[in-house]
């Protein structure tokens, strides 16, 4: 019998590859573990942008043109014929690949795009979390910290201005559905 020694390193970057695939915010039974969308609501709100009728058509192209990508490169991992194609096309699904494609679908600088891409997940997520929309994701609140039960019960639009609140509440109904559909296919492995 033959031992194969791998190194500690492969296995591990391996790891991280399979555990950055999508893994949070299921439907599942799985909390989402607190302290990470603590941390992702605190970058959302320090990179605050004005929302506009013109920012949130630029969002909804930019989102559209992410779901574009990821859906082509799930394509092409389906087809792969070796394994290091395979992996390529799965990286090419990932957010750190699909956002340069979104701002240029949105018109809009990466670090713009991302800022206002994010704004506007992170009210969405809050939404869905809080039973306001009906979206793929669930939070078991018991194993929820102190800090994310008290920002589930405040008003997801509270740190917008009025205007910019007035603004994604008027687009609301157009842009969750294309946010549902981005989080059912990227986080739910839809």
């Amino acid at each position: 019998m033959t031992t194969r020694r791998y190194p500690a390193v492969t296995i591990t970057a391996a790891i991280f590859v399979i555990a950055g695939a999508g893994c949070t915010g299921t439907n599942d039974s799985r909390p989402e573990a607190a302290g990470s969308m603590d941390e992702r609501a605190a970058g959302s709100r320090a990179d605050t942008v004005e929302l506009t009728s013109d920012t949130l058509h630029a969002y909804e192209r930019g989102l559209k043109k992410e779901i574009e990508a990821v859906r082509a490169a799930r394509q092409r991992s389906g087809t792969a014929t070796t394994a290091q194609e395979r992996g390529q096309a799965i990286q090419a699904s990932f957010e750190d690949a699909t956002i340069p494609q979104g701002a240029a679908a949105a018109g809009l600088p990466v670090e713009e795009y991302r800022a206002l891409r994010e704004t506007v997940n992170g009210i969405f997520r809050t939404l869905d979390f809080q039973g306001q929309i009906n979206g793929p994701l669930s939070m078991d609140l018991s194993r929820a910290d102190a800090a994310t039960k008290e920002r589930l019960a405040r008003d997801p639009f509270a740190d917008l201005s009025s205007a910019s609140a007035a603004a994604l509440r008027a687009q609301r109904d157009r842009l969750v559905p294309v946010w549902i559909e981005y989080v059912t296919l990227t986080a739910v492995a839809g």
